[in-house]
């Protein structure tokens, strides 16, 4: 019989590394996801919506020249608007 191996790391910590470590680097990269999602009836569309979910760190998205939207520029008034 085989003898049985050892490993310093318990599988736990080594899938919570390695979870850690997918997520930087998704995170890093960035990844955006697309999709379409229709509703229909008896064959005839009710509603379309084109989907596209963005996932970054603010760094990558500043870096590739994203809007990344503060606080600041949540409470400024749209255009058009007074104050």
């Amino acid at each position: 019989m085989p003898a049985a191996m050892t490993s310093d790391v318990t599988p736990a910590e080594d899938e919570e590394n390695t979870l850690l470590e997918l997520l930087d680097r998704l995170l890093n990269a960035g990844v955006v996801l697309c999709g379409d999602l229709v509703v229909s009836v008896a064959d005839i569309e009710l509603l379309y919506l084109r989907l596209q979910l963005t996932l970054s760190s603010v760094e990558t998205a500043r870096r590739a020249g994203w809007f990344v939207p503060t606080v600041s520029s949540f409470n400024a008034p749209l255009e058009g608007q007074h104050a």
